[in-house]
């Protein structure tokens, strides 16, 4: 399976390990959200969803969303997202 992130890590080439986050986050013009490292789905609804992470939990909001692509540390998803907040 393509994993967007390990295709920008390889075309970097060697990087300290501490520059990377335990988890990444792309956000498209609010209507496409793309996560990788969750540890879980904690909440899913259309107007919220909330993952775990390694030191804490994120949150997304917005309307009509949807999960595109659900993997064991990716989620894509699709809809109107107004706020990702981490906790």
């Amino acid at each position: 399976m393509f994993n967007f992130f390990d295709e920008i890590k390889s075309k970097l080439g060697k990087i300290d390990d501490n520059f990377y986050n335990d988890f990444n986050i792309i956000n498209l013009s609010g209507k496409l959200l793309y996560i990788e490292g969750h540890k879980g789905l904690t909440i899913l609804s259309n107007n919220m969803i909330a993952l775990k992470v390694k030191k804490g939990r994120i949150v997304i909001e917005g309307k009509n969303m949807i999960m595109k692509e659900l993997t064991e540390n990716t989620i894509l998803i699709d809809g109107e997202i107004t706020k990702v907040e981490l906790f």
